[in-house]
């Protein structure tokens, strides 16, 4: 989603392209000049979708979707830290793509396997700043992405029937853990990748 850039009620609204270091950076400067006060908790949740049998993938393919998801969270959380002065909370987001082989999307299931290493690493090393760093791995939410990817038929069964529970997650029912991890009810909770895929592995791995 793309809000239009905004500020009322003391929230900026300002956006990015997330593989684009430069951007970050200056929508980073740009939330300082808003002067909301220090940043406190970061949610990197931006990704793309593209299906490439892997022996015809692109350079450009592969560049562009480690670019979204994995450096964009990686500048991201290291914009961020360096605004946490008083400790923080990060929650990226993985995906149950990490845990299988997905045929026709190596560089997506490689970027989202690399964002629950990126939490790890950055748990332990920020630790000492008070700065928790876990990540999510959803099933298949209905988002807008998801929802044009299956109606253009780039999705190869319905994902619904794919989930022990028999249908997609709404977006609040992600939303809802994400807040979890970042509130104070999870403050010895760091390092970590929570699943929340509606019984996707169990159901799976059948």
């Amino acid at each position: 989603i793309r809000w239009p850039e905004e500020e009322s009620d003391g929230i900026a609204r300002i956006t990015a392209d997330v593989g684009d270091p430069a951007s970050l950076a200056d929508a980073f400067e740009r939330l300082d000049a808003a002067a909301l006060g220090s940043v406190t908790k970061l949610v990197c949740a931006a990704g793309i979708q593209q299906r490439a049998p892997t022996l015809e993938l692109s350079r450009e393919q592969w560049d562009r979707m480690l670019s979204v998801h994995l450096f964009g969270a990686m500048e991201a959380c290291r914009l961020a830290a360096a605004r946490m002065t008083e400790g923080g909370a990060i929650v990226l987001f993985s995906s149950v793509a990490e845990f299988f082989g997905w045929p026709e999307r190596v560089a997506y299931a490689v970027a989202k396997a690399g964002i629950s290493a990126l939490s790890r690493s950055l748990a332990v090393e920020w630790a000492p700043q008070s700065i928790r760093v876990n990540a999510i791995a959803p099933g298949y939410v209905e988002t807008p992405m998801i929802v044009a990817a299956r109606d253009r038929g780039e999705l190869p069964d319905d994902p619904a029937r794919q989930h022990a529970l028999g249908r997609m997650a709404a977006p609040e029912e992600i939303a809802r853990p994400v807040r979890f991890l970042l509130s104070d009810d999870a403050s010895f909770v760091t390092g970590e990748t929570l699943v929340a895929d509606g019984g996707y592995r169990v159901f799976r791995g059948r």
